[in-house]
């Protein structure tokens, strides 16, 4: 997390004191203590402390979720100068959570975030612009630019609604290519957000996950904070691809194989079972580096075995012309025998998304 706050105050070192405080608390599981003392000093105004409570009310971490709570702190945390509380509220405006979905002002909370010092939104501007200079990676290069400036270079439309082509891999069940769904940049920036935090991973089943010996690699789901702009992008253009709202998707996840690690034969239909009332229907697969040997996706049933290169998404539909579970659809991820393997997914259902994972 990169906290920026210009805000200046003679009580700034014991707001430090008590910020490091609440760092101890946590870390003795003592979390309604570090809430009440978050609260506190928010009410005296301290933009860090704001943002920091924000972010765990918005989802309830160790603290009751109210995110109508959440979206205010940040708002002021902002109105103060904080980065960090302007990048949030760029995640929020470009999902459209908990307010109207707006692309025009998720640019303009990042431009706010980046003029504050925020290097998150500093670096989703730059990937936005496609600008992928490493020169600019440099303290001195980065307060030379100007943010508002580089916002307007970013061309909405083509990220939202590009022109992609898709290739037809297999009809019975429906699977396609998208090259060039997503630069390198893109996934370089994608695999950065899960690393180090992936965990192993477990099956969803329409109404709960849990752990199966069928799969042995990790992955990390995203929640509202820990996701951004270029997230809620890359969910946009898998929309705009497949013709299928975001509201019907499952939050996203990073998939990480390593050496060892496949997931064995399955559906990924859900439908009819669990209590579940829907169901489902696509799967959309962006992958984000192909320098690993093995980790091929292979449909056994239909004698179909593939390995995409980096940028390239794969989707199948995973029910029938009658929208019916469709068994051709089975399909596995191959064993990894040499480096590491990371996609992003995506599964889309046929009805507003409202399980828990």
């Amino acid at each position: 997390m990169h906290l920026v706050s210009n805000t200046e105050s003679p009580s700034l070192a014991a707001d430090a004191w008590s910020l490091l405080r609440v760092r101890e608390l946590d870390e003795q599981g003592k979390f309604e203590a570090a809430v009440a003392a978050l609260w506190h000093l928010a009410r005296k105004g301290d933009a860090d402390a704001m943002t920091l409570l924000a972010k765990r009310l918005l989802i309830g971490q160790n603290a009751p979720h109210d995110p109508g709570e959440a979206i205010g702190m940040l708002a002021a945390a902002a109105d103060r100068n904080h980065g960090e509380a302007a990048a949030q509220m760029a995640t929020l405006a470009a999902a459209g959570a908990w307010m109207p979905q707006e692309w025009s002002a998720a640019l303009d909370f990042l431009v706010q975030g980046a003029q504050a010092g925020s290097l998150r939104a500093q670096d989703q501007l730059l990937l936005l612009a496609d600008e992928t200079s490493g020169s600019r990676n440099t303290e001195v290069v980065r307060q030379s630019i100007n943010w508002r400036a580089l916002r307007e270079e970013i061309n909405l439309q083509a990220w939202i609604n590009p022109a992609l082509a898709r290739q037809p891999l297999c009809e019975s069940p429906r699977i396609r290519l998208a090259q060039s769904f997503a630069s390198l940049q893109i996934c370089r920036w994608l695999i950065g957000l899960a690393r180090g935090k992936v965990r192993p991973a477990m099956m969803y089943n329409g109404k709960g996950s849990h752990f199966t010996a069928e799969r042995t690699n990790s992955d990390y789901f995203f929640d509202i904070v820990g996701s951004d702009v270029i997230v809620a992008a890359t969910r946009q253009r898998i929309s705009s691809l497949l013709k299928m709202p975001t509201f019907a998707m499952e939050p996203p996840q990073i998939l990480h194989y390593a050496i060892g690690q496949q997931l064995k034969a399955h559906y990924d239909h859900i439908g009819g079972g669990n209590g579940y009332e829907g169901e489902r229907i696509a799967t959309f697969l962006l992958y984000l580096n192909d320098d690993y040997e093995g980790g091929e996706l292979d449909f056994p049933k239909v004698e179909l075995r593939l390995k995409a290169r980096a940028g390239n998404g794969v989707y199948f539909s995973n029910v029938d012309h009658a929208g019916l579970p469709d068994k051709l659809t089975l399909h596995c991820g191959l064993e990894v025998t040499k480096g590491e393997k990371w996609v992003f997914s995506q599964w889309i259902h046929d009805r507003t998304f409202t399980g828990s994972m």
